[in-house]
């Protein structure tokens, strides 16, 4: 990525989460980058998304949280995404929940045909949800679903009301009307799901490397499956939830798992995914600085972005 013209986006959008302060994560990331990298700065512009403060605490439904502030942000997060794009840039984001991933991917489909577009998701968690399926209402575990157009209606627990079907409708269209292929899609560290997701993984046959097949096959193996994988795509967006590192590291994230992958893991894959031209976007999300032990995972991040700064 560092022979391209690059610049960060950052978001603070953090309301697609059960646990606030992760709204302070994108800039605690560039204060610890510039405490000793600080001349990085003179070459990459930095983009600043911030969230509109007098919507930032319309609930909308018990089912789609904060669904209206939502789009609002989406929409322009979206909107600085497809503008940099366009203006030949490379995007680092650097966002608070991981519903931002909305934004991010719908910018790049802003420029390019979505069924050109892989998107390779590194989690502990699918996000496959929907407002028919969610447990909590949260929707940064609904940012795939809504990119996929694909409501998961045959696995639906309750009923929804028009205006949150409105909404709903309204979130997947940032994008644009076509959903993401489900063959554009790969999961890679997922570990901690529902069986409505595990439902829709199987039934449209979405790629999925589990942390057995990494610690089995080791990352080479598996950097080799995502790239065969998405073979036939022209234009890659990676996103990475620092929940996918184990928690020997990442504590200072809102939904930590067990048994997530090992930071020498997780800079091989990082560095082989956007060491390939195709490679617009590389999404960081879900560190939280107000959680304990911050001090842990911070170091961590700018090892893991050394191949892009």
């Amino acid at each position: 990525m560092k022979e391209k013209k690059r610049c960060i986006i950052t978001s603070e959008w953090e309301l697609g989460a059960g646990k606030m302060g992760a709204s302070h994560g994108p800039k605690s990331i560039l204060q610890h980058i510039e405490s000793s990298n600080a001349e990085v700065f003179d070459e990459i512009p930095v983009i600043e998304i911030k969230s509109n403060e007098t919507t930032k605490s319309v609930q909308s439904t018990p089912f789609f949280k904060n669904g209206v502030a939502l789009i609002e942000h989406q929409q322009n997060f979206a909107s600085s995404v497809a503008k940099h794009l366009k203006e030949g840039y490379r995007c680092l984001l650097l966002t608070a929940d991981h519903s931002n991933g909305i934004g991010g991917v719908s910018g790049l489909a802003q420029c390019v045909p979505i069924d050109e577009v892989g998107v390779i998701w590194i989690d502990a968690h699918f996000d496959l949800h929907s407002p028919y399926t969610t447990p909590s209402g949260n929707s940064h575990g609904m940012t795939v679903n809504a990119l996929l157009n694909n409501d998961n209606k045959c696995q639906s627990v309750r009923t929804l009301d028009d205006a949150t079907i409105q909404l709903w409708d309204r979130i997947k269209f940032i994008k644009g009307n076509a959903g993401l292929p489900p063959e554009n899609l790969i999961f890679v560290d997922v570990r901690d799901f529902e069986s409505q997701e595990v439902h829709l993984v199987e039934e449209s046959e979405i790629a999925w490397i589990k942390p057995s097949e990494i610690n089995e096959n080791g990352i080479e193996a598996c950097i080799k499956k995502i790239f065969d994988t998405l073979s036939h795509c022209n234009y890659l967006y990676v996103s990475f939830d620092v929940d996918s590192l184990d928690t020997d590291i990442a504590k200072a994230t809102g939904t930590p798992v067990d048994g997530g992958l090992k930071l020498e893991q997780a800079q091989k894959l990082l560095e082989a995914l956007v060491s390939d031209s195709r490679t617009q976007c590389l999404e960081i999300t879900e560190f939280n600085p107000a959680l304990p032990h911050p001090e842990l995972l911070l170091p961590a991040i700018e090892m893991l972005l050394k191949p892009i700064l």
